[in-house]
């Protein structure tokens, strides 16, 4: 009974295994479902957006082949079609379906772009508006888990066509989750069955032990020798039959045992990995049927590009809300600084040479006052070396940002970074603006924070603020007014009308350049002398971004005019330091007189409408930014 159980359970096992095995090879599904098509426009440029790469649940695994080299940058729908605007490039869509399938449609430029165009380079690579991006040199294969209002812009170098053939693939689930059941119970049933053989052995050999001596038979009666020899040979050949077939049979045993314990379980970590995103396969694009419909394809081959790690995978950034989103998160302005603390660190050392080509370089990451002010100082310290040289511009930390929320261009982003390896020095805030989607972030404001300025809070980074305008009725004045009532302040003092609207303390400039100062400038100087202050129409626009308490951060830009002449004829005036510097006069003076122009980078704290606070100055830089002989 033993040996016929026993041979139940190995076929039980022997069924159970098999199932099991068969789960995870003849019959397991795909695991991925592939998309691709072979667009032959040439366009430059290929834009894959949201709704084809969420075509399908799960990561999105991409291949690009049929270009010399291949770049690829992920951002806001919105902003990589306003890059895109002006150009020619392949909108490439996914039609979904039982057999879904990938179609290519070339999108001609729109002259209304032009501008946009002309505003940057044609070379996608470097953008500010990419979240992230990645080149190599020919095909590239990438894993992405976009999620919603995000999509690729895919190149060569901007001029060359783009690749020709795109792939798409998702993980499909090919689990089995019966696999790893059904091998654990065929194991046990084999162990049960190989017990049950050995009991039966047992019991068999216990039955066949040494028989008793035979009682001697009466005398008289003889048995033929041969046949009590026959007897006796009987027995002695029915138990070398048993042994043989003991011997035989658990060899057999042992030989199906082993057979089937060939059969490995798969690792449950390897199980449950899609092969869109496993380290050691790399699943291959389904051939097409020329009209670019695929097939789901559970294979996978070597390929030449390697697969990225699941370390390598973008991070998934988050789904814009129903308002404009901010124009940069915190890592993409990390990004620019680091690109502008570069530029202005390598255009100021390289000022002491050759002034001309540092200003060149420092343009593609400074506008506005901030690279007037930088420029002139490099012209001055060319001759005057002790003239102080404008703040350095850390790459970050930034402890304070605040882009601003839309979709629209031009874009402002106020920032405020420290520097890490000197904490004696001020932080600096920044205003950043971009024209245009192609062009740059730049520096249009820099301006260092005053001692134990305190910052109004802020909306948080991933909320971002909006723009005010400069006739704004919801503050407690207009930025417009605060430009323009704070140069009145350091003209005149106390003898102008916005004069109780502003705070005075820890205002420093007020007292370094107000009404005081120019006129005990006045009184020191000699009588064959005149000195004149008056204000000079600024070129820098006032910029306003709204604040948590209703209020707002304002930078303005200022500038005045000193001119300084003789009043008797015969009398000369002799300029020193950065006036001499700039204006080219002599040691030995001039008779006609000399005008020099002062600009002011401020930063200012406005209260909401109805609120009792002054305005504040939070921070301002100064300097020289031209000088003259009078005509």
């Amino acid at each position: 009974m033993r040996f016929i159980l026993a041979i139940i359970a190995f076929v039980i096992a022997l069924a159970l295994i098999g199932i099991g095995i068969a789960q995870r090879t003849v019959f397991l599904p795909p695991s991925s479902v592939s998309v691709q098509t072979t667009q032959t426009s040439g366009a430059p440029y290929l834009f894959l957006g949201s709704d084809s790469l969420l075509a399908e649940s799960g990561d999105q695994t991409v291949t690009f082949t049929g270009s010399a080299k291949t770049f690829v940058a992920y951002g806001r729908t919105d902003d990589v079609k306003s890059w895109l605007n002006g150009s020619t490039y392949a909108d490439l869509s996914v039609v979904p379906g039982d057999k879904p399938s990938l179609t290519s449609t070339t999108v001609a430029a729109d002259p209304a772009g032009a501008a946009n165009v002309a505003s940057g380079s044609a070379d996608p690579s470097g953008s500010d508006l990419w979240l992230d991006q990645y080149s190599t040199d020919g095909s590239m294969m990438r894993t992405f888990n976009l999620p919603a209002g995000y999509a690729l812009i895919i190149a060569d170098d901007g001029t060359a066509p783009a690749p020709t053939t795109v792939t798409i693939s998702w993980p499909l689930d090919d689990s089995t989750p019966m696999a790893v059941p059904l091998l654990l119970t065929g194991a046990f049933f084999l162990i049960v069955g190989l017990i049950l053989l050995l009991l039966g052995l047992r019991q068999m050999k216990k039955s066949q032990g040494p028989r008793r001596k035979q009682p001697a038979l009466p005398k008289g009666k003889r048995f033929s020798s041969s046949r009590t020899n026959g007897i006796e040979s009987g027995v002695r050949r029915g138990r070398r039959s048993i042994t043989k077939s003991v011997a035989v049979l658990v060899p057999a045993a042992v030989l199906s045992v082993a057979a089937l314990s060939g059969c490995s379980v798969l690792p449950l970590s390897s199980q449950s990995l899609p092969a869109a995103i496993a380290d050691t396969a790399t699943p291959t694009p389904v051939a097409t049927d020329g009209t670019g419909t695929t097939t789901p394809s559970g294979t996978a081959t070597p390929s030449g590009t390697a697969t990225p790690s699941a370390t390598d995978l973008p991070t998934p950034v988050p789904t814009p809300d129903s308002g404009p989103p901010p124009v940069v998160s915190e890592s993409q302005l990390d990004t620019i600084l680091g690109k502008v603390s570069t530029v202005v660190t390598a255009s100021d050392a390289a000022a002491a040479t050759d002034t001309a080509a540092a200003s060149t370089t420092l343009a593609a990451r400074m506008t506005g006052p901030a690279l007037d002010l930088r420029t002139a100082t490099y012209s001055i310290r060319k001759t005057d070396a002790d003239y102080p040289a404008q703040a350095a511009i850390p790459a970050g930390p930034s402890s304070v940002v605040l882009p601003q929320a839309t979709n629209e261009w031009p874009r402002t982003v106020f920032t405020i970074v420290e520097n890490p390896a000197d904490p004696t020095v001020a932080p600096l805030s920044l205003m950043l603006t971009q024209d245009t989607p192609r062009s740059q972030y730049k520096v249009y404001y820099a301006v260092p924070l005053e001692p134990s300025t305190t910052l109004p809070p802020v909306a948080p980074a991933t909320v971002g603020t909006s723009r005010l305008a400069n006739d704004t009725k919801l503050l407690s004045m207009t930025p417009a007014d605060v430009a323009t009532g704070y140069a009145d302040i350091l003209a005149v003092g106390d003898q102008s009308p916005y004069f109780d609207k502003f705070d005075a303390t820890g205002d420093t400039l007020r007292t370094s350049v107000g009404a005081d100062y120019k006129a005990q400038q006045k009184a020191n100087l000699p009588n064959t002398a005149s000195i004149d202050f008056a204000k000079v129409a600024a070129p820098g626009q006032t910029i306003a971004l709204a604040t948590n308490q209703s209020g707002a951060i304002v930078t303005a830009n200022i500038r005045e005019s000193v001119t300084v002449k003789p009043v008797e004829a015969g009398a000369t005036v002799t300029p020193t330091g950065a006036v001499q510097a700039l204006s080219g006069v002599s040691a030995g003076g001039t008779t006609k007189g000399t005008e020099a122009i002062y600009d002011y980078q401020l930063l200012f704290y406005v209260p909401a409408s109805g609120d009792t606070s002054k305005v504040q100055l939070l921070g301002f830089a100064q300097g020289l930014l031209s000088a003259k002989e009078l005509p």
